[in-house]
């Protein structure tokens, strides 16, 4: 790896999650020495996931049990903001696993986001689909936040930095030309607090339908969630990648009395491109083989299609394909595309 491409990477994740680990040593080979490096992991992995409050936080710790038992590895957990920490912790060797949402990994593989320092994030691989994720906004209950367009000029909270809301909120605001005066980052229960105080005007959170933090402080009441029309809908599909039109259903939180329209992302595991095949295909099949499901929400068959920009890792295409799940051939393999 060159060193202008190291002082990228440490950039960026020194601005997502810390200068700590943008000091971190850079383990990952280029593409073209991955094969060597592909036996080194022995029986421990480490797996990037999310803040407390965040499907992450229970998907990542559920899915590792299954891994421990059926795959026979040991697994630890990174506790990170979300999608685009988890890509560079990944990246930078700082863990073999993580969780992330297609939007962010589809910026990541184009390197069109500032996040990750305009460079190419291409040391990682997709696994397998976990479930649809959506934007969910909400505003006080009363206030003059009523409708998406009210958010011009607001402040608004957007979850964790390095989550995928942190990165995705401006391009999908952008999209349909509303510019927030500020959006902050910081964790789930701390922002919703900060709104009920109404020094945030709103919050955008992108994660599992519906978000757990969002479950709990909607026991306390106060707060509407924000709808996107089909005009909206479009618009963002058509600016950010992986982003699909999609539904809070009827009751998914406490008192909501309808269904409200989003946009939204499916969130995917992710390893390491240089794991082995035989280890990837018994992470995958620990997944799949047992269904985990968070609260219901069942993942797309079609979780990726031939256009997406994110290749699958190759060791996971045989329990993706038993299981029903796509595995188009133009993506499948372990050395890097090149564009």
């Amino acid at each position: 790896m060159n060193q202008g491409r190291r002082r990228v990477l440490g950039a960026a994740m020194g601005g997502v999650i810390g200068a700590g680990l943008g000091r971190a040593r850079m383990a990952r080979a280029e593409a073209a020495r991955v094969g060597a490096a592909g036996n080194s992991f022995g029986g421990a992995l480490t797996m990037a996931t999310g803040e407390p409050g965040g499907g992450f936080a229970e998907y990542g710790p559920e899915w590792g049990q299954r891994v421990a038992q059926a795959a026979h590895v040991t697994l630890s957990y990174r506790v990170s903001g979300g999608s685009a920490a988890n890509i560079l912790l990944v990246e930078q060797g700082a863990a073999q696993l993580g969780l992330t949402t297609m939007a962010v990994a589809a910026q990541a593989w184009q390197g069109d986001a500032t996040w990750t320092g305009r460079v190419k994030l291409r040391g990682f691989r997709a696994l397998f689909p976990i479930y649809q994720a959506s934007w969910q906004v909400i505003a006080p209950r009363g206030g003059r936040i009523r409708r998406l367009e009210d958010l011009a000029g607001a402040v608004v909270g957007v979850g964790p930095a390095g989550g995928a809301s942190a990165v995705l909120t401006a391009p999908l605001l952008g999209a349909v030309g509303i510019a927030p005066r500020l959006t902050i980052a910081g964790l789930y229960a701390e922002q919703i607090e900060l709104m009920r105080q109404g020094r945030v005007g709103a919050c955008a959170f992108l994660g599992i339908t519906p978000l757990p933090a969002l479950v709990a402080a909607a026991h306390r009441g106060g707060f509407n969630l924000l709808g996107i029309d089909r005009r909206q809908q479009d618009a963002m599909r058509r600016r950010v990648v992986g982003t699909a039109a999609t539904m809070i259903p009827q009751a998914s939180l406490p008192g909501q009395g309808i269904g409200v329209a989003t946009i939204g992302s499916g969130a995917i595991a992710i390893g390491r491109a240089d794991l082995p095949d035989a280890l990837v295909a018994r992470l995958t099949a620990a997944a799949l083989d047992h269904r985990i499901v968070l609260r219901g929400a069942l993942p797309d068959t079609d979780w990726i299609s031939d256009d997406d920009p994110v290749a699958i890792h190759p060791g996971a295409v045989a329990g993706l394909r038993r299981h029903g799940f796509a595995a188009p051939a133009r993506l499948i393999g372990r050395e890097l595309v090149r564009s």
